[in-house]
């Protein structure tokens, strides 16, 4: 019978939730099998390079084959079986640094608690972070890699474990990171997850209140014009549409709509998870374009302009460019949405005869043929199936009012925000 191993004190036990269902390279090859952040304990998904004076990599466990037994962790048939050098690594969800002793974690969060309660520390987040999101609890704060240099590495570190291809952990003065945080408000359902919790006499319940979700990072200069390096929820917080909160904001601050902006995407290639992601985003983007909603900058309605056919739908032609150029997306994920979707039409073209004039002679010279270009009729009922097919909000997870600082709505355009929604300054508060 299995022992059942203690759960550290004030720890919820999360199930795992590792896209791999299947043994592979990258998951026997871990070095930390469960990470402890704050009050929540789950697995590892991938190797992350933390020190190896404190984790050591990966090693193989030693076997004989006597008697056909079983020592130190080797079958008798001979097949090595890789073991994980350290079961637990306890990690602070406000600088994320880490220890592998539970003792010295608790101390650690001691000091957190005394900070905040002696007014020195407001949040999960360094103090020089911006905000520059704020709307229903969630929070997005801009953290530059170059001034807050150990958060950032330790914060890259932490998403290696959830991350397959993931390759700046130190080197984080060219970046930008954007940390998701949740307070809960009193109209938030309860989180996640439902578990059973043991007090903890040292710590106050509430220091875990408010929560880093998640993180997305951006380089400060690419010349591929990547609104994003990487993107991560952490797995406790999955399937909350977060991610696609975060690929928004990351549109958002590529300032896309404005004259200097840029109109560009995430670095590619994406993981097979990414890829999924941004399909998912691309479309709704698109569908929400289509149906006449968010996602253009200059609020344009696409099917309110053009002429009326005699089937009483309104109809307008444009480019695949030009439909990115008013969602903010490159022509290429444009493509890759409306193919996702299964939304166009292939129009054949039309061929045309084309006479050229009379010969000198007074004979005609032969017929020509001339073909228009090929067309792509998007159905406008076939998108509103999909989006119903598909779950998708016509409104965006993203209010454009929830946006501080150099990306607040000017004045004027949150003439009809609801009353009672106010965000704050653009600051850390």
């Amino acid at each position: 019978m299995p022992s059942i191993v203690e759960r550290p004190q004030g720890v919820v036990e999360v199930p795992g939730n590792s896209p791999n269902h299947r043994a592979s390279l990258k998951v026997l090859s871990r070095n930390i099998d469960k990470v402890v952040l704050g009050n929540m304990l789950f697995d590892t998904w991938y190797y992350s390079p933390y020190p190896d004076s404190l984790v050591p990599g990966p090693v193989k466990a030693a076997h004989d084959g006597r008697n056909g037994g079983l020592v130190n962790g080797t079958s008798a048939a001979g097949q090595v079986k890789d073991s994980v050098p350290c079961p637990r690594l306890h990690v602070c969800p406000f600088c994320f640094r880490y220890s592998t002793k539970e003792a010295d974690y608790v101390q650690h969060l001691v000091c957190h608690q005394e900070a905040r309660q002696n007014g020195r520390q407001l949040g999960p987040v360094p103090e020089s972070a911006f905000k520059v999101y704020e709307w229903d609890g969630y929070a997005v704060w801009e953290i530059d890699g170059e001034k807050e240099k150990l958060y950032c590495q330790n914060l890259s570190l932490f998403g290696k474990l959830f991350l397959e291809q993931k390759s700046v952990f130190f080197d984080t003065g060219g970046f930008k990171y954007y940390v998701l945080t949740h307070t809960p408000t009193e109209s938030s359902p309860p989180s996640r997850p439902k578990a059973r919790k043991r007090s903890v006499s040292v710590l106050d319940e509430s220091l875990f209140q408010t929560k880093v979700l998640g993180f997305f990072s951006k380089e400060n200069l690419s010349w591929d014009s990547n609104n994003l390096a990487c993107i991560l929820i952490f797995p406790p917080f999955q399937h909350r549409q977060l991610g696609q909160l975060l690929m928004a904001v990351s549109y958002k601050l590529s300032g896309w709509e404005w004259e200097g902006g840029t109109i560009g995407g995430p670095e590619k290639p994406l993981s097979a998870m990414g890829r999924r992601s941004y399909l998912r985003f691309w479309s709704e983007r698109v569908a929400r374009f289509f149906m006449s909603e968010s996602a253009d900058a200059d609020q344009h309605k696409v099917f309110e302009t053009g002429r009326k056919p005699r089937s009483g739908y309104a109809k307008e032609e444009m480019s695949i460019k030009e439909v990115g150029d008013r969602t903010g997306m490159l022509p290429e994920d444009v493509i890759a949405a409306l193919n996702e979707m299964g939304v166009c039409e292939v129009k054949t073209p039309k061929r045309k005869k084309r006479t050229s004039n009379p010969e000198p002679n007074g004979t005609s010279p032969p017929e020509e043929e001339e073909s228009s270009p090929a067309s792509i009729v998007i159905s406008r009922s076939r998108v509103l199936d999909w989006a119903q097919a598909h779950s998708v909000d016509i409104v965006s997870a993203v209010k454009e009012e929830g946006f501080l600082g150099e990306w607040a709505m000017s004045e004027g355009e949150g003439d009809d925000v609801e009353p009672g929604h106010h965000h704050g300054q653009g600051q850390k508060g």
